[in-house]
């Protein structure tokens, strides 16, 4: 057995975060991202984490796909 957390969400298990982003965005627009992220079971830092994902996959040029 390893040590890696098996996650259904995230970053894939071993991987450790070693870089962060930093936005600035309207209080009130961060509140109701949050408020809604909530909702739902989510974190903001997991679904910013995989849409930066999507986006690197969706914008490589074709030869690196």
């Amino acid at each position: 057995m390893t040590d890696q957390k098996k996650s259904g969400c995230g970053r894939p298990a071993g991987r450790r975060k070693t870089a962060k982003i930093e936005i600035s965005i309207e209080p009130e627009v961060k509140d109701e991202f949050m408020l809604l992220l909530r909702g739902e079971g989510k974190t903001a830092s997991v679904e910013i984490g995989l849409w930066i994902r999507d986006y690197i996959r969706n914008h490589r040029p074709e030869e690196e796909k």
